[in-house]
């Protein structure tokens, strides 16, 4: 592994793994977890977050699934990508993932999944379904959600579910009318301001171990112009900078050192 102390970095600030201890909440960040969680801690059932590849839409997701996984009032479970050959197959998974065994048709599965609802309702517990990637569901699959928020009470869904997908899911919504009319809310996650862009870094930095900013602000700038603020641009450009920096034995990162980082990248 890459010495980076010299640099003032016990370990590596631009992993592209989803690290919850690395995710920087910028102010639309703030916006949607707080509806999502809203919806689902008042049992109102679906909410939709969309954004383009590279917003960020999986450290999200692990960041809601972060969240709720430890309370003891919930059942979470966390579905990375739902690739699955049939609807049933999917439900199959979605049982496993909450401890429910499983069974040889649709019908006896939906049943036992509805037997688990309604367990966890009489304990007080909520029952949360995260779904990252929900654009590559197929049609029955967005049946089988459907059918799942049928599961109710007079006042309060027995399942909340989350769905987080690039933009393509919205147009797959549209034409799923029915399970879309029962969308509680929905969240757009956009490319970073400069602003969230240059304090995402920093914080990044910071919990990596250094406390003094690594980057000057024209170093930050040409970042930004480079990455249009998508953070997983930003990060692939800051892993290329670090043996950069080690090499040209550079304490703190220039404009001049992102340039040739970027003229190499390109």
């Amino acid at each position: 592994m890459l010495d980076l102390s010299p640099l003032g970095l016990v370990e590596p600030p631009f992993s592209l793994s989803p690290d919850p201890r690395y995710f920087y909440v910028s102010l639309q960040h703030k916006a949607t977890l707080a509806k999502v969680t809203y919806t689902t801690e008042q049992r109102q059932g679906l909410s939709v977050i969309f954004g383009d590849v590279g917003v960020g839409k999986t450290t999200v997701a692990r960041r809601l699934y972060q969240i709720y996984r430890d309370r003891t009032d919930f059942y979470t479970a966390y579905i990375p990508t739902p690739l699955y050959p049939s609807d049933f197959q999917f439900l199959k998974n979605i049982c496993a993932e909450f401890g429910i065994n499983p069974k040889r048709s649709k019908l006896l599965q939906l049943a036992a999944f509805e037997e688990f609802l309604i367990s966890a309702f009489k304990e007080d517990k909520n029952v949360l379904l995260i779904i990252d990637e929900s654009q590559g569901l197929i049609g029955p699959q967005f049946e089988l959600i459907r059918q799942l928020l049928n599961f109710e009470t007079n006042t309060r869904k027995l399942i909340q579910i989350v769905m987080i997908g690039q933009n393509e899911l919205r147009n797959k919504l549209r034409l799923k009318r029915a399970l879309a009319s029962r969308v509680a809310t929905r969240s757009t996650l956009e490319p970073l301001h400069f602003d969230d862009t240059r304090s995402m870094i920093n914080f990044r930095v910071m919990v990596a171990g250094r406390q003094e900013a690594l980057f000057t602000d024209d170093a930050l700038t040409k970042i930004y112009d480079y990455s249009r603020g998508m953070p997983r641009e930003i990060c692939v450009l800051g892993l290329n900078i670090l043996p950069a920096a080690l090499i040209s034995k550079a304490y703190v990162v220039d404009g001049d050192l992102v340039d040739q980082v970027i003229e190499e990248l390109k």
